[in-house]
């Protein structure tokens, strides 16, 4: 009796079940048939095509379903596969054109495929052939050298192209079920990357790293802050929250500085964990140890008090007068109050992603000459660990009258600090940069003949 087997495909890749049927016609000798929906002597003309597609799967022994990147997520596709699944039909995957059995998913994950282009493969999918059919031994592949080289041919029509990835990165993948419930990631975690990237943190292509490898690497550098930074991002994504952007960086010791941040989530079809993309943003900014000395120190506190101002000091001012003008509740003034610590926050983490390991007050202090300056910058460190600590504390919580107020303090230590550094930054400029005089060249000697006349 001849079995009928249902090819599940998308249209563009009909020419792959055509050349199935075609082989396993020609092999299998009238005992085995192929239904396929993209050849036109399959479905007579004036039948519903919906109709058509139903009865020949219900009529079918088993299905074949071609899985591509392309075609595992197109919706006939999985319409046809939940019916065969419903009616208890053996389901057979076929992987092809790049597509490889680990990367199925779920259910086709679940059931004994095959991938098309290897001997292997062919084998399989006989074997199969055979047993649903209920012949007691699968015929001989014929002419397997010239079947495997035109599936080779088709193959290059539908697989992918080549993805160039001209970014530093790297993969986190995180076991199911994808989610950290705290910011840890498992020290046994994959890491997927390229050559170039890994040799960022000092590892080599072609190992199987982990993510305790990049912490290693990590800890071979002075500012670690960005492993903890990117930890807490991956669990509040991993979580569905939303993350701030990450200020920390990493020092690489020989390919330069990078700024991690996440690019994407995914979640892994195969067994349910999830992979983030983690592109390493590289950043011009020298680090403070690369800027000689004291210019780099000043240089520094200099460009945190910059953005101070125009990221703190000038926005949430407005701010906070609309909000008392129009009486906020207190739901919005504690989400006001939240994202001006963040950003307070995210300017002092900047300087140390740059590496300035002495920004303390007694460094900052013996930058200046003159007496009244460091008494100067004595009595600003004072108020701003005042202020600072006015701002975060939330015993008893803050009004918005109190975060005027503080706000109005802060403006004031901003403006004397720019005042007293800009003008001492000025002087060492001029002091240490200003470029000599040339020097007059000696003049030769006049002959005698020459004075005389």
């Amino acid at each position: 009796m001849k079995s009928t087997l249902f090819v599940s495909h998308i249209t563009i890749e009909a020419p792959i079940a055509a050349f199935l049927k075609k082989i396993i016609g020609e092999d299998f000798i009238g005992i085995v048939e192929l239904f396929t929906s993209s050849d036109i002597t399959s479905i007579q003309g004036g039948e519903k095509w919906l109709d058509t597609i139903k009865g020949a799967i219900a009529d079918s022994a088993a299905v074949l379903v071609l899985c591509s990147e392309s075609s595992i997520h197109r919706p006939w596709v999985q319409f046809e596969i939940g019916a065969a699944w419903a009616t208890g039909k053996r389901i057979i995957p076929i992987c092809h054109s790049g597509m490889k059995l680990p990367d199925l998913p779920m259910p086709l994950s679940s059931l004994q495929g095959l991938e098309l282009g290897t001997e292997v493969g062919l084998n399989k999918l006989y074997a199969a052939i055979a047993e649903v059919a209920g012949m007691p031994q699968a015929p001989a592949v014929k002419d397997i050298d010239g079947r495997l080289k035109a599936i080779e041919e088709l193959e290059e029509l539908f697989r992918p192209p080549a993805v160039e990835q001209f970014e530093r990165y790297f993969n986190v993948l995180i076991p199911p079920p994808g989610k950290l419930d705290n910011a840890a990631i498992p020290d046994d975690a994959t890491i997927e990357s390229d050559a170039d990237s890994l040799r960022i943190f000092g590892l080599a292509p072609g190992g199987e790293w982990k993510w305790r490898d990049i912490v290693e690497a990590a800890r071979q550098t002075l500012d670690q802050r960005w492993i903890g930074q990117l930890q807490q991002c991956i669990a509040l994504s991993s979580q569905n929250r939303i993350f701030r952007s990450m200020q920390a960086v990493y020092h690489s010791k020989s390919s330069g500085t990078f700024q991690p941040q996440i690019a994407r989530k995914e979640a892994l079809p195969n067994n349910g964990g999830t992979r983030f993309h983690i592109h390493l943003v590289e950043t011009v900014v020298a680090r403070l140890l690369d800027v000689p000395g004291e210019f780099g120190l000043l240089a520094t506190v200099l460009r945190l008090g910059l953005r101070f101002r125009y990221e703190v000091i000038v926005p949430y001012s407005k701010l906070l007068g609309g909000m008392l003008r129009n009486r906020t509740s207190a739901d919005e003034a504690r989400d006001t109050i939240i994202r001006l610590r963040a950003a307070v926050e995210t300017i002092e983490c900047d300087a140390f992603s740059r590496g300035a390991e002495n920004i303390d007050t007694p460094s900052i202090i013996e930058l200046f000459d003159d007496e009244a300056d460091k008494h100067g910058i004595a009595e600003i460190s004072e108020r701003w660990e005042v202020a600072r600590a006015q701002l975060f504390a939330n015993d008893p919580p803050l009004t918005l009258d109190d975060l005027r107020k503080i706000m109005d303090e802060m403006r004031s230590i901003n403006y004397k600090f720019m005042t007293l550094g800009t003008r001492r930054y000025h002087e060492m400029v001029c002091g240490q940069w200003k470029p000599k005089a040339p020097s007059t060249p000696a003049r030769a000697p006049v002959a005698p003949e020459e004075q005389a006349a």
